[in-house]
């Protein structure tokens, strides 16, 4: 019978804490980025995080087999649980490339990338923990949508303008390839960031 009782809480907080583990993910590559030197220790970090929002992920997708009655529609908590893994995995995917590369000197555009999905996954952050109080924080929640949609054409434009930059640039073709696919690594992460967005503007247009 406790399976017939919508499970709101145990939902809105193991997606609150997969947030918190994106945020994490993104602050550990930015600090990387920051401090060459501590590179291989951020490392161990970001492999530790993303291993916990691997469970996290596992607990959202077993309480969800397990539970009849979901506080928003099965789908939606799925997508919104595996989009925020699939960042964790893209941003540690990044700072991996560096480390196997040998690419420890970012370039600029690596540094604005991460600020931009660094702002993103703070307004991911600030969204996810709307969604218990959908009706309340439908004007907050719409307006950071556009403010993420935003962030990831500046993202996708900054994102040509450096690869394009790369070949532009008397640079050594191992290193453009070693940057190439590292800028892709981030861009990517912010179109996940995107992909989220959508998916949250999807929920509160149809819980309001």
């Amino acid at each position: 019978m406790l399976l017939l009782k919508p499970k709101e809480n145990d939902f809105y907080v193991l997606l609150r804490e997969s947030a918190d583990q994106v945020v994490k993910s993104s602050l550990i590559l930015s600090s990387a980025i920051d401090n060459p030197a501590t590179i291989s220790e951020k490392m161990a970090e970001l492999n530790e995080t993303e291993h916990t929002a691997d469970e996290i992920t596992k607990a959202i997708i077993i309480k969800l087999n397990k539970t009849l009655v979901t506080p928003m529609d099965r789908e939606d908590i799925y997508s919104l649980a595996t989009i925020m893994d699939d960042l964790v995995d893209f941003i540690q995917g990044a700072l991996e490339r560096m480390i196997m590369y040998k690419a420890v000197l970012p370039i600029h555009g690596a540094r604005e990338l991460i600020k931009i999905l660094n702002d993103c996954v703070l307004i991911i952050k600030e969204s996810i923990d709307c969604l218990s109080s959908i009706k309340t924080n439908f004007k907050n929640i719409m307006i950071n949508t556009d403010r993420i949609h935003n962030l990831e054409t500046e993202g996708d434009k900054l994102y040509r303008q450096e690869v394009a930059k790369l070949f532009e640039e008397d640079i050594n073709p191992v290193e453009i390839i070693k940057w190439k696919e590292i800028l892709e690594h981030l861009e990517d992460a912010i179109d996940r960031c995107e992909d989220l967005s959508d998916t949250l503007k999807g929920v509160v247009l149809k819980y309001v």
